[in-house]
């Protein structure tokens, strides 16, 4: 299994064991590309019975406790450990890249760096149960949120370009501004684009307007290091030039 998740997302691992019974335990290692192998705590879930099956079998899912944050770009691979009924080994592989799209700005934002700004629209319904609170949010877009991870990639791409524009002689310094800027700028679009509730017009226009705030920081900080004029332009100081002034009109008589 891949993914296109980008350096600085997070993400909720999970796996499905079945048959599952009581002695069933799951556990999980996480691999970074650069080969530094983590243990990553896991809890599972109530054995849920399998309609239709004979003899009675369960299924029982297993999440990692918190989400998972790919902090190097390349390939992850998560590897789950499963003992006792349904056991196993499943390698899942996950691909991170350090931008959205080739070529893109090193600072451009990842999803769940938009999603920390609208945290609601994260959240993954349990297809298990009927009670809310078996609800949970993954902090994160994929494809079972509204909308998916590949169209926020979409938002994301197109604020880091404004963001770019706008000051195109940004400079290491400011990173960290840009992508906090192109970050409420995509989860402002968010809002717009895929409106979930009376709210959510007016939670875009409020992040719009924070981003604006960002925005003019970014450029009157741009503007003093790289002493510049606004949207990265160098601007020339004016150079103000008269002819000589005609000596006659100092005296009175050729009045």
């Amino acid at each position: 299994m891949g993914s296109d998740l980008g350096v600085g997302d997070a993400d909720l691992p999970y796996i499905t064991v079945l048959p599952a019974d009581t002695d069933t335990v799951a556990t999980l290692t996480a691999t970074a590309p650069d080969g530094t192998s983590t243990d990553v705590p896991v809890s599972g879930g109530a054995l849920e019975p399998v309609a239709g099956t004979d003899p009675a079998e369960s299924r029982q899912t297993w999440t990692a406790d918190d989400p998972l944050e790919y902090t190097q770009p390349g390939r992850w691979v998560l590897t789950w450990t499963v003992t006792g009924t349904g056991e196993g080994v499943e390698d899942v592989e996950v691909f991170v890249v350090a931008s959205p799209t080739a070529g893109g700005p090193t600072w451009t934002p990842g999803r769940s760096r938009v999603a920390n700004y609208v945290p609601h629209r994260t959240l993954v319904r349990s297809a298990a149960s009927t009670v809310t609170s078996e609800d949970e949010h993954a902090y994160t877009f994929d494809e079972t949120t509204t909308p998916t991870g590949r169209q926020v990639d979409a938002l994301i791409v197109d604020s880091a370009a404004w963001v770019s524009a706008r000051v195109p002689n940004l400079t290491a310094t400011h990173h960290a501004l840009a992508r906090a800027a192109a970050a409420l700028l995509s989860a402002a679009w968010v809002e717009r684009s895929w409106p979930n509730d009376d709210q959510s017009l007016q939670r875009a226009n409020d992040m719009e307007r924070r981003a604006d705030l960002l925005m003019a920081d970014l450029v009157s900080a741009s503007n003093t290091e790289t002493d510049s004029g606004d949207f990265g332009l160098d601007i020339a100081y004016p150079v103000w030039s008269f002819p000589v002034a005609d000596p006659r009109y100092d005296d009175a008589s050729y009045w």
